[in-house]
């Protein structure tokens, strides 16, 4: 019985790294990065509507939306799942940075009114 215990070690450790391995595939996989940054895109369209006309941050914010159009017709191309694994996990990093970027200015735009709805 003693002798079955590094097998199961074994036999956990394989379905860990499986399970590993297939998240970060999809997380890299070009349709998961395309639903990201339409996302982002989206974000921006909002944050674009709510955020005071600051000239600096509306700047960014549209900036942020035309990189995502232009992320979103590249990955739909066929050069796109050329890409180094590594490459495509930091572009996903980077949705996910700015999509966090995004909901916190969002947050931190002031109530357009004093009262309570």
């Amino acid at each position: 019985m003693g002798g079955d215990r590094p097998v199961l070690h074994w036999l956990r450790r394989t379905w860990r790294a499986l399970c590993s391995a297939r998240k970060a595939a999809q997380e890299q996989n070009p349709g998961g990065i395309l639903r990201l940054a339409l996302e982002v895109r989206t974000l921006a369209e909002a944050a674009c509507r709510v955020c005071p006309p600051e000239r600096k941050l509306q700047l960014r914010i549209r900036a942020v939306h035309e990189e995502m159009d232009r992320l979103a017709s590249l990955a739909e191309t066929p050069e796109f799942r050329r890409l180094d694994p590594g490459r495509r996990q930091q572009l996903r990093k980077g949705l996910v940075r700015s999509r966090e970027q995004l909901l916190r200015v969002m947050g931190q735009v002031p109530a357009p009114t004093r009262l309570l709805q």
